[in-house]
């Protein structure tokens, strides 16, 4: 009896694990579709809102996952490059570095974590270009360098670089000539790229292909 009451546990257990992970990859499939439709037309500061609040109510949710807290991480700070006024931004980039280092606490670091680090960095140095560029342009740099080091092969290292080449003034490094190597690097990449799973990012095709063109 003692032991047909332990298969009865064991049994409940799994299929509520089971029920939970179904619960997870649903909830996290329809957030990442919304994720990617607001991803490829111009950016919605409302849409943007809504979806970040659907990827953090699964991190409530989700303690031990790291994914849906990546993807608020990222949805933050592209919001803080559209904010209002410098404090909203910093406020947006706050909220950005604290999913992100719950992120990393649960995972350590990886690629993907890093280019949203990257990202946030530059997002904090546009809040004030010329005194921002001192301090974050170098962490900038070293977050990419990170990305790259934990996986040559991850094309959003290329995608962000070739963003921030992009809109930096010639005179500073910057520019169309220098950004369009970086952007069909980031293609080249994409071409051999398959992500983990499909909850895993995939993110930053149509951004570079965009982008390289406006370097022709």
């Amino acid at each position: 009896m003692k032991n047909l009451l332990i298969i009865v546990a064991l049994l409940f257990s799994t299929n509520l694990l089971f029920a939970q992970s179904e619960k997870y990859r649903q909830a996290m499939s329809t957030s990442i579709e919304a994720f990617n439709s607001a991803m490829n037309k111009e950016p919605d500061p409302t849409e943007l809102t809504e979806i970040t609040n659907r990827f953090e109510r699964i991190a409530s949710a989700e303690p031990k996952e790291w994914l849906p807290r990546y993807y608020a991480a990222y949805l933050y700070s592209i919001m803080a490059f559209d904010g209002k006024n410098a404090t909203q931004k910093g406020e947006l980039c706050d909220e950005a570095d604290a999913l992100l280092k719950e992120a990393v606490a649960l995972t350590g670091e990886n690629s993907e974590l890093m280019v949203v680090d990257a990202q946030i960095k530059q997002a904090r140095m546009l809040i004030d270009p010329v005194a921002g560029w001192q301090t974050y342009g170098p962490m900038f740099e070293a977050s990419l360098a990170k990305a790259e080091a934990l996986n040559k092969d991850n094309p959003r290292t290329y995608v962000v670089r070739g963003t921030s080449l992009l809109y930096t003034p010639e005179q500073f490094g910057g520019g169309k000539k220098v950004a369009k190597p970086v952007l069909e690097k980031a293609l080249e990449k994409f071409a051999n790229f398959k992500a983990d799973s499909v909850l895993h990012p995939g993110w930053g095709k149509s951004q570079a292909t965009w982008m390289l063109s406006q370097c022709d």
